[in-house]
């Protein structure tokens, strides 16, 4: 069996592919099929679907309707065979610079909006703070004279509560 196997691996054969007269011992078809540039393989553009001969698929790439590419120069446009003559990088860039730079007017006038309202609002609790900072100051003053003078504020002196009427202490001392 083991050179029935052997004789068969020696055996020479001729290369299937149209146009290849290569021939081969029939244990090195594999590697012969690998490289053979007559053997027909699948275009690798996506939607192309053709089979060309190894050797012609450069050619074929290059002129494939269902070729792209990212543009060479970097601006990240997606080219095709149709759109490639009329791109011009330097448009493009023109037009994604336009778009960022109004874009970014937008944000900075939204900014200026919002920055001209919170400092509406500083303004109106720095005002209601002085207010706060003259009201204490005159119940300081109030409390000052007050402790001076040894008056005690109606309703709050010493021996009364709050929300008793002095007229009940008054009455009952008559």
């Amino acid at each position: 069996m083991y050179k029935l196997s052997k004789t068969i691996s020696r055996l020479r054969i001729k290369c299937n592919n149209e146009g290849c007269s290569a021939t081969f011992p029939l244990s090195e078809e594999f590697l012969h099929s690998s490289s053979c540039q007559f053997q027909r393989v699948p275009c690798p553009h996506q939607g192309c679907g053709s089979l060309v001969p190894r050797s012609a698929l450069e050619v074929h790439s290059q002129h494939c309707q269902h070729w792209s590419q990212l543009c060479p120069m970097g601006c990240g446009t997606l080219l095709t065979q149709a759109t490639q003559p009329q791109h011009n990088c330097f448009r493009w860039l023109r037009q994604h610079v336009e778009a960022q730079r109004q874009s970014h007017r937008a944000i900075a006038s939204a900014l200026r909006r919002k920055m001209g309202r919170m400092q509406t609002a500083m303004t109106h609790v720095r005002r209601q703070v002085a207010l706060i900072c003259e009201s204490l100051e005159v119940m300081g003053e109030e409390e000052a004279e007050g402790e001076e003078g040894g008056e005690v504020y109606e309703g709050y002196g010493e021996g009364e509560t709050t929300g008793e009427s002095n007229t009940s202490s008054s009455s009952s001392s008559s």
